[in-house]
């Protein structure tokens, strides 16, 4: 006769090795800040997106900034300046592009108030090499469908956002989200239109969410933050398509910027990424390299 103990722990192993299970980093290891562009021009001291394109590097203010896009170079004085028409700048707070198009977001909602959120995109074919130009933008706007409430308490909605990249002909977006320290993955069209978006995944990513970037080879989605004045990144690789948390996950302590309020990143090869912070009471604006080869793990 089969004992009852050893037919539940059958039946416990069998269930155990066939329910999916979330992937998380089982520790944080640490990655050391290079500086790269410690000095920027003061028109640009709330870099909070960050990009490079035509060997130029390109960012723009947040809230209360003018509906711009700066071109700088890696001496951080600014070459071009282009004016988003159509556009007004409530709070943009991230930045991605395609092919064909430069995507910027104006969706930071800190206090879960908005409902006018969007995402602004123009034609990379229109960019000239005038150093003032104005460009027409066109507006993706969308709204979350399980948002039922607009007043929520200091530091607590779910409905914040500062990370976007363009990944195979959509737009996905990731939470800031000052609840828990989640981060909630939506998706959405990158024609214009009206939307509206519910979460399609979900990952404890223990900060609050400001950037994000997918490496050239498209191998590699990255997401930095920050908690407590401490800043951290996360490197997520070998996923299946979009399903970006159940790849491999790398939960990486930036070190040296403690006090930085880290907003944009962006990679600058597979193996390197920039991040960049804003004026803050402890830093300038500037731009830090970190590079993956040095991850004292190994494991990248």
């Amino acid at each position: 006769m089969i004992n009852i103990h050893s037919c539940l722990l059958l039946m416990f192993v069998l269930f155990s090795c066939s329910a999916p299970q979330k992937k998380e980093s089982s520790a944080v290891i640490t990655l050391e800040a290079e500086k790269f562009i410690p000095e920027i021009a003061d028109k640009l001291n709330e870099i909070s997106g960050l990009m490079i394109y035509k060997d130029h590097f390109w960012g723009f203010n947040d809230s209360g900034g003018e509906n711009e896009l700066y071109g700088f170079n890696k001496s951080g004085k600014i070459k071009y300046e282009i004016e988003f028409e159509n556009a007004k700048n409530n709070d943009w707070e991230a930045m991605t592009q395609d092919s064909k198009h430069i995507f910027i977001g104006d969706f930071g909602n800190n206090m879960g108030t908005r409902n006018d959120l969007s995402i602004y995109k123009i034609k990379k074919k229109d960019i000239s090499k005038k150093e003032e130009q104005k460009l027409e933008a066109k507006a993706i706007e969308f709204k979350y469908t399980e948002q039922k409430q607009f007043h929520f308490p200091d530091k607590s909605t779910p409905y914040d956002c500062e990370a976007m990249v363009a990944f195979k002909n959509k737009l996905y977006l990731f939470s800031k989200n000052w609840r828990d320290g989640t981060t909630w993955q939506y998706e959405l069209a990158t024609k214009k239109g009206e939307y509206e978006i519910t979460p399609t995944d979900t990952f404890d990513v223990k900060c609050l969410i400001t950037g994000a970037d997918i490496s050239p080879d498209k191998k590699t989605l990255a997401l930095v933050g920050y908690q407590n004045y401490r800043s951290f990144m996360w490197l997520f690789s070998d996923f299946p398509g979009d399903r970006f948390f159940e790849g491999k996950s790398q939960y990486i302590k930036l070190e040296g910027i403690d006090g930085a309020q880290t907003e944009g990143i962006c990679f600058l090869t597979n193996d390197s990424i920039l991040v960049s912070c804003e004026r803050s009471r402890g830093f300038d604006q500037q731009v830090f390299l970190f590079d993956l080869n040095k991850l004292n793990d190994g494991t990248h």
